[in-house]
């Protein structure tokens, strides 16, 4: 057997942070966002991230901020630290808990720790144990490997200590462990799970731990049917009775290893048994295997189960808090040991790992041994073949076609000739139906109905492309996972047309395939997949017809072809679709032609390169997305830096040549006409590539619109990028948002503002770290500028710049600037008489976004001095989170009824309380004030407050927005708000009500309102207690066609109430979207830049 290497140890901390992160609600992540902007709750020493990733992050990506910023269990103390902050106490307490948790695992590596006093041993025991090692080295023996494996390595102390680590008993009060071993196909879960099986049978480790050990085959116990807790272990003493109540007595020194558990079909509910039932209840297999899981058998015994990605993720649902472990397989220094001693010449088993590491996807095969050894094959058959240096990478289809013809070549004559057509065709059909039924295991039954017959499966035995089960007598696997994906995807590339499930046509099927393995819907399909796209070169489908005797078909490239013409047709090909994964799968092919005709008409892709496989496929593909319009491309640091010790003409120096090369492919879609938009935010590039970027930027064929470059390094490529785009008529858009802009850098970039000829109108520089010289170098060239109408400086320290620099010069009308944000500048009263002079004279500006700045009420008061006067011109105001009380309203209240302009007025997460709402309200209530939009949420609101709106809006023909979520409002503050909202006089298109401590009698009035409304289309409900008889009574008046309501937002588990009764009124016609989470329709609701 080969041994894995060592174990990585994974306690599932990002995954659980994560899940943390996704269980708050949007007021909750932003609070999370900004409290990460208070420097005191950030670890010693540590970074802020700026706002301007932080502002639009989810939860996944905000993730990836804090892993950057804060490495390790930083992270979770970071995160800890902030929930702490925000008082959610029950998740600080379960984080706390798991953070123990954590100590705990890192406890349990310590190979010191000195092992239990051993166990007193019973006659029974002695011979359970010389049973189960006799069955294990059975197993072992029944595992046959090819005749040129590389064994590179036997038991040794440190896997023991390994091993020991594994299960070492838990602190004081900790729950018995639940371990999970994970790991890719053939990595040595099995190994070592039956290694430490058999150590304790030959008393080498836990003697002291456990009295049993009892090992559990999945594949095995999904051939049981109905049977009991007790006769399953009773298997196991075949000649003596099984001491249950032994086991009873003393369960926390019982070990199950439970041995490829997704084997087995589970149930995702389990049972709703208590712990402790009972072990003489006959079920099936599978609902024993759910409690013993779940715990629910015997809470107090420690389990080990191993399992791959895809049946781990389903596990960790039934599993009680698993400590996950990650088997990696072979280590990057086994797999070049491996390469030396299978090719046997060093020089030659170089030029092989150079070709390997070219492609991470080879890599990444070899950590498992016997795909290790299928890869050295066909590398070894390639090398032979072409010893000559190459740039590129050898394809997994190439090398797994290479290697399974020279098996052939010297099989015998019964497998290569054509009286064997008709097996080839069924083998391969047997191993597509197993991978849509994810079956791995194929025993007679199965060979008998796709009529394979004995001496063609046992041609396969020997040629180590079958292998026997070890466990099943009759039963056969393929020798590897990668192997039965590659003869299923040959399936689909044979002659023939009856799939692989009876029924359905071959083409259909494969259609079928493909939309379910793009979408990510099996994971046992992504490699297949691969091997398919490979499968399509002339070459490659030559060789395997002479080498297993079946017609290919000529019609799978254009079927192909359909079926990507039918994924753009209906949309399929949009933000979420996996564009690299379909880049790879197009390289597979080698078909310049084929991956030319299915991207000429692709128009958006989202790559991120990541490695040099990823930049070679993008290099293969993206110069033929011809019609592309628009492309985020993000790479890593590490894909084309050049060694600083390679010297000319060495390989490592072809190689960086190489992938410069590929480099320029890339670029060169930014020269085809047609690219309007495009995104390069972080990339870090090397000198060299950065220079090649800007000079395809700086193309005249070059016509990009929109140009995103955050966070990109090296900074100083913006120099040689604002002299390229000085004098660009078509780019009108440009984000240089997260870069550290000193005045050297940024002269460059701002002198392309002052060009007669600049038609940019739209700029970010959020972030940037921007002193006061570099804003009024800034502010020169905008004097000169006639074009740009917005204009973002957000996250910067704006304390000292004099703002009134940005007013239009004196005699000109040159400036054109209609939409600023200085969100998060730092900005205090007394910036406001310079921003109050600026909107006096800018007559052009109607937008201003002041939110998180702590202006307060004295700084509102000098604004509001100019908001009344007529040369203002302002339409929108953004005022969040200005630290505003009362006071501020009195004086927004006359700007309200002075101004004729002001139409959308944003106040959220300020404390006006209803004191300042009353203040609003004496404005609103006039029949003259044009306000259009109010966002009252996170307020300080209660029933009064509500009131006084209620009152207000009797006697308001203009507000069709308003907002007053997260406040306590409470059912009586609805009730308020609903008994105007019916009237015919009320224009109210939208109403928020997110997080208003709302129950089941809010939905009478409200019911009431959207029977009767002629303007309401949207109300928000979210994070409101209104239960499915609250619901119901809202559902009645929705089902009625004169019903004006286009959206409603309720929670997940409400939304699943009402699903059925939408899907009837989306039957008659209409248009109404019930929402889990709250989105807007009209761009001009949305938050303006």
């Amino acid at each position: 057997m080969a041994s894995p290497a060592g174990i990585s140890w994974h306690d599932g901390a990002r995954d659980q942070l994560l899940s943390h992160l996704r269980g708050l609600d949007p007021w909750q992540l932003e609070d999370f966002k900004l409290a990460l902007q208070c420097p005191e709750l950030l670890p010693e020493g540590a970074r802020r991230i700026p706002w301007a990733d932080l502002r639009a992050a989810g939860p996944a990506d905000l993730l990836c901020l804090l892993e950057e910023r804060f490495p390790g269990r930083r992270t979770w103390e970071a995160a800890l630290r902030v929930f702490e902050d925000l008082r959610l106490s029950s998740l600080c307490e379960r984080m706390r808990a798991e953070l123990h948790e954590m100590s705990q695992v890192c406890r349990l590596q310590d190979p010191n720790q000195e092992e239990p006093e051993t166990l007193e041993e019973t006659a029974h025991r002695r011979r359970y144990r010389e049973r189960l090692r006799t069955r294990i080295l059975a197993l072992w023996d029944r595992t046959p490997w090819p005749e040129d494996h590389i064994y590179l390595r036997h038991v040794t102390q440190r896997e023991h200590a390994e091993l020991r680590g594994l299960l070492r008993p838990r602190g004081a009060g900790a729950p018995p462990l639940t371990m999970l071993l994970e790991g890719a196909a053939g990595v040595g879960k099995t190994t070592l799970a039956t290694k430490l099986v058999l150590h304790w049978a030959e008393g080498v480790l836990f003697r002291g731990r456990f009295s049993y050990v009892f090992y559990i085959s999945g594949h095995w116990l999904a051939k049981l049917g109905d049977i009991s807790f007790a006769g399953l272990l009773a298997l196991d003493w075949p000649d003596s009775q099984v001491p249950v109540e032994e086991f009873r007595a003393h369960p926390e020194r019982l070990l199950f290893v439970i041995d490829g558990a997704e084997e087995v079909t589970l149930g995702s509910k389990g049972s709703a048994s208590r712990p402790g039932a009972d072990w003489y209840q006959e079920l099936p297999a599978a609902s024993i295997l759910v409690r013993l899981l779940k715990k629910e058998l015997v809470p107090e015994a420690t389990l080990l189960v191993t399992a791959g990605p895809p049946g781990g993720r389903a596990l960790r649902g039934l599993l009680l808090r698993p400590c996950r472990v990650d088997i990696p397989g072979f280590t990057e220094g086994d797999r070049r040991e491996y390469l030396r001693r299978f090719l046997g010449d060093p020089d030659v088993a170089e030029e092989a790992w150079r070709r390997m590491q070219g492609s991470e996807t080879l890599v990444r095969l070899c950590a498992a041994p016997l795909a290790c050894w299928a890869v050295c094959a066909g590398l070894k058959r390639q090398l032979a073949g072409s010893p000559a240096p190459a740039p590129g990478a050898p394809t997994p289809t190439g090398l797994y076609a290479q290697l399974f013809c020279s098996l052939l070549a010297g099989a015998e004559p019964g497998l290569r000739t054509g009286s064997s057509a008709g097996q080839w065709r069924a083998f391969c059909s047997l191993a597509a139906e197993g991978l849509w039924l994810a079956a791995f295991t194929f025993a007679g039954d199965a060979l008998e109905r796709w009529r394979l017959e004995a001496p063609f499966i046992d041609g396969l035995l020997r040629l180590q492309i079958l292998r026997r089960v070890s466990d099943c007598e009759h039963c056969v696997t393929f020798a590897h996972r990668s192997f039965q994906e590659f003869f299923g995807a040959l399936f689909y590339v044979l002659w023939g047309a009856q799939g692989s499930l009876g029924g359905v046509p071959r083409h259909q099927e494969m259609r079928r395939w493909l939309n379910h393995a793009f979408a990510d819907a099996n994971p046992y399909w992504r490699q297949m997949v691969r091997f398919f796209f490979g499968l399509l070169g002339t070459d490659l489908a030559r060789q395997l017809e002479e080498a297993v005797g079946c017609r290919m078909s000529p019609g799978v490239a254009d079927e192909v072809l359909d079926w990507a013409e039918e994924l753009e047709r209906c949309g399929a090909v949009s933000g979420r679709f996996d564009f690299l994964w379909l880049f790879q799968c197009l390289h597979e092919t080698q078909d310049e032609n084929l991956a030319r005709r299915v991207l000429n008409r692709l128009p958006v892709a989202d790559l991120d390169i990541q490695g040099c496989e990823h930049l070679r496929v993008s290099s293969f593909c993206l110069k033929h997305c011809q019609k592309l319009r628009k492309l985020r491309l993000s790479v890593s640091h590490r894909v084309l830096e050049k060694k600083r010790t390679s010297g000319l003409g060495t390989p490592e120096m072809r190689v960086a040549d190489f992938r410069m090369h590929q480099w320029e492919d890339i670029c060169s879609v930014f020269c085809s006409g047609n690219l309007s938009e495009l995104d390069l935010s972080n990339s870090k590039l090397s000198t060299a590539s950065m220079m090649r970027l800007c000079l395809k930027l700086g193309n005249p064929r070059c016509r990009l619109q929109k140009l995103a470059w955050k966070s990109m390094a090296p900074v100083e490529g913006l120099r040689k990028l604002g002299l390229l785009l000085r004098g660009d008529r078509h780019l009108t858009h440009l984000d240089l948002s997260s870069n550290s802009l000193d005045a050297a850098v940024s002269r460059g970039v701002f002198r392309m503002l002052g060009h007669s000829a600049c038609g940019l109108k739209y700029l970010w520089l959020e972030s940037c770290g921007l002193s006061t010289e570099v804003c009024h170098q800034l502010f020169t060239e905008l004097g000169r500028n006639s074009s740009l109408s917005f204009l973002s400086l957000a996250d910067n320290n704006l304390s000292h710049v004099e703002l009134e620099r940005l007013r239009e010069p004196p005699g000109t009308a040159t400036c054109a600037l209609k939409e600023l944000s200085l969100e998060k500048g730092n900005l205090s009263a007394a910036a406001c008489e310079d921003l109050a002079s600026l909107l006096t004279s800018t007559p052009r500006l109607t937008r201003l976004c002041l939110g998180l700045n702590p202006l307060g009420d004295e700084g509102v008061q000098l604004l509001c001095g100019s908001l009344t006067r007529p040369e203002c011109v302002l339409q929108r105001l953004e005022l969040w989170c200005c630290r505003l009380s009362t006071p501020s309203c009195r004086h927004l209240s006359d700007a309200l009824l002075r101004s004729r302009s002001l139409t959308h007025l944003n106040l959220r997460r300020n404390s006006l309380g209803d004191g300042g709402v009353k203040l609003l309200s004496s404005a609103l209530g006039r029949a003259d004030c044009a306000l259009q939009s109010l966002n009252l949420s996170h307020c300080s609101l209660t029933v009064a407050g509500c009131r006084e709106l209620a009152h207000a809006l009797k006697h308001n023909g203009h507000l069709k927005i308003l907002d007053v979520g997260n406040n306590d409002i409470q059912d009586e503050g609805v009730k308020e708000l609903c008994s105007v909202l019916k009237t015919p006089s009320c224009v109210l298109q939208t109403l928020g009500l997110e997080k208003c401590s709302l129950t089941a009698a809010c939905c009478r009035p409200l019911s009431s309102v959207l029977g009767s409304s002629k303007s309401l289309e949207n109300l928000n409900l979210l994070g409101n207690n209104l239960g499915p008889d609250g619901v119901s009574r809202l559902w009645m008046p929705l089902r009625k066609p004169t019903c004006k309501l286009r959206k409603l937002g309720l929670e997940k588990d409400l939304c699943s109430v009402v699903s059925a009764e939408l899907e009837k009124l989306h039957e008659k016609g209409c248009f109404l979207r019930v929402k889990s989470q709250w989105d807007f329709n009209d761009p001009e609701e949305r938050w303006w830049w």
